[in-house]
């Protein structure tokens, strides 16, 4: 008989599993060690930042009063602003902040019961290293109190206020305050309270202390001092007198963007409807076409339905550069009415929201209707709706023809050379002429494109020193009002210069331009009349010559007429903006 031993041992898949088993043991107590290693390295750096602070702050405790203070900020005295320290292999960078405080015990401000708003003394110790999880920090502060009476002594108090374009305060702006022309240098910076208030207290008395307020995104405001370029500043630095507030104000409010643009005349071409059929009309209803306009079906003989609809059939341009204008000629009366809106096919009838074109959803009764400011990636067509309505059985409001005014192409033009403009001062030079906070020299891009970021509010205005061309519109208009926040484009429609032209804005009071007024001008056998555009301008340049008794006259209907015969034509492009009431 035979007898078989079996042999006990790990099969290869036995083998694998409990490798991996203890791969995955040994990786998680490795991770587990590490994790240990590391906290307890963080505790040891935490431990040793907390052990200079305090060892730090007990030695300024025993300073005499009048040595707590900084080197180069006040209030001054011997400990450096920014140090460094090793510590266990670590080193920490120690930064020492310590400012005066006002307290509300014996009245702030102007109320101070002594009229000394420097209490006592905030000291702040803040100590940052590199660790194993990045960047670590541990801050202490603690207050220091004079053994005797607050003294102000040989220094006084800067109080600055920082406002928004809205007189609103801003809070965390950066005040900057310097001042070399003293026996000891003061070079630090404070920041606004939530009332947009910083207050550099125990400054040495004296003059030239130079402010420069600054926050991210916004603006910049400040002192300057006089220079061969700006002898008379309008802000001077400021000085500071013994035991005294100097109040200074400033504003600064959020940067804006400014593109501007040089383009030649734009190719255009359009939709035209003069209702001889109804052919262009996608749909109607309660409408009819007839003698050449578009109204309300008649019920019977001269009575005619109270509303009723029509639209047209999709305008899509073959060739799209941009949306223009539409053009209505029609008319209504006291009882009868008629409203346009835009609508798109998207692949079904969709109206044009009023967030891209303001007013569409109730309807346009005006004869202009600007749509140079809908995407042509969004709208690559078009259809227009018109509602008309009547009270009065009797009677119907009408549309002679309508036109939607659309763009192919307009080249830019590039390289076009121009001094850039604000109109805010910051003092007067040698001649008594006003110097400008912003003023540079700028070139558009071969595609005709400038790109300005982080501009101040301001109203700006160019000159061209690129020879050989005139402005014949400028849309938005020149001198254009930026606003802060404020994303901005400036098209500038150019052609070739002649020895003279006259470029017209008509505007409403307050600056929006009035589409479709009729400019006459007239002098000798110089006689024409020119529609203003969506932009409120118009540009005559046909056999002008230098004069001064040009005579103007602008119109339109709802508006009070606009004449002047002294209106002054040179070798340069003039500009005239007369205001419609």
């Amino acid at each position: 008989m035979k007898y078989f031993t079996q042999k006990n041992g790990f099969t290869l898949v036995e083998t694998i599993f409990t490798i991996a088993i203890m791969g995955i043991v040994f990786t998680a107590l490795f991770t587990l060690t590490l994790s240990i290693i590391k906290l307890n390295a963080n505790t040891k750096a935490s431990t040793g930042a907390i052990s200079l602070a305090n060892e730090r702050m007990e030695y300024i405790r025993s300073l005499p009063y009048r040595q707590v203070g900084t080197i180069g900020a006040p209030p001054y005295g011997i400990i450096p602003q920014n140090s460094t320290t090793t510590l266990n292999g670590i080193t920490y960078n120690e930064r020492v902040f310590i400012t005066y405080i006002d307290a509300a015990a014996d009245g702030e401000g102007g109320l101070d019961s002594n009229g000394i708003m420097e209490d006592y003394k905030l000291v702040k110790l803040e100590y940052t290293w590199k660790g194993n999880s990045g960047l670590n920090s541990y801050s202490i502060i603690s207050n220091i109190i004079p053994v005797g009476i607050e003294s102000s002594v040989g220094g006084g108090t800067i109080r600055v206020n920082v406002f928004d374009d809205s007189a609103s305060p801003v809070s965390g702006a950066e005040v900057h305050f310097f001042n070399d022309t003293l026996p000891t240098t003061t070079d630090t910076i404070r920041y606004t309270n939530n009332t947009g208030v910083a207050l550099l207290s125990g400054a040495p008395e004296g003059a030239n202390y130079e402010i420069t307020v600054t926050k991210t995104n916004f603006s910049q405001d400040g002192t300057y001092t006089a220079s061969s370029t700006n002898p008379n500043p309008t802000t001077q630095p400021v000085a500071v007198v013994e035991s005294a507030v100097s109040t200074m104000n400033f504003i600064i409010a959020t940067t804006s963007d400014l593109n501007i643009r040089t383009v030649s005349l734009p190719i255009e071409d359009s939709f035209f409807d003069t209702f001889t059929d109804a052919s262009k009309l996608a749909s109607t209803s309660n409408t009819n076409v007839t003698s050449g306009g578009l109204i309300l079906a008649e019920t019977a003989p001269n009575v005619y339905s109270l509303n009723g609809l029509a639209r047209t059939a999709t305008i899509t341009p073959a060739t799209l550069d941009s949306w223009y204008e539409i053009i209505v000629n029609a008319t209504s009366s006291a009882t009868t009415s008629y409203a346009v809106s835009l609508y798109y096919d998207d692949g079904g009838l969709t109206i044009v929201p009023d967030s891209d074109l303001s007013g569409n959803s109730s309807g346009f009764t005006g004869s202009y209707i600007d749509i140079s400011s809908l995407d042509v990636a969004v709208y690559d067509n078009l259809i227009l709706v018109v509602n008309l309505s009547t009270t009065d059985s009797n009677y119907t409001s009408e549309i002679y023809d309508w036109e939607v005014v659309y763009i192919e192409s307009q080249t830019p033009i590039p390289n076009i050379n121009f001094d850039l403009f604000g109109l805010k001062t910051i003092g007067t030079d040698a001649s008594s002429q006003p110097v400008l906070k912003y003023n540079k020299n700028h070139s558009t891009d071969g595609s005709g494109d400038l790109f300005l970021t982080d501009m101040e509010y301001d109203v700006y205005d160019l000159n061209l020193n690129t020879g050989g061309y005139s402005i014949v519109e400028s849309c938005e208009a020149l001198p254009y009002s930026l606003s802060p926040g404020e994303s901005a484009n400036i098209n500038l429609t150019m052609i070739s210069s002649v020895a003279n032209s006259l470029r017209v804005l008509v505007t409403e009071i307050d600056g929006t331009p009035i589409h479709g007024a009729d400019v006459h001008l007239e002098r000798g056998a110089v006689d024409e009349t020119k529609t203003t555009s969506v932009c409120g301008q118009t540009f005559f340049n046909s056999g002008l010559a230098t004069a001064s008794d040009y005579e103007l006259t602008v119109s339109k209907s709802g508006y009070t007429s606009y004449n002047d015969s002294a209106i002054t034509i040179d070798s340069n492009t003039s500009t005239v903006t007369i205001i419609l009431n």
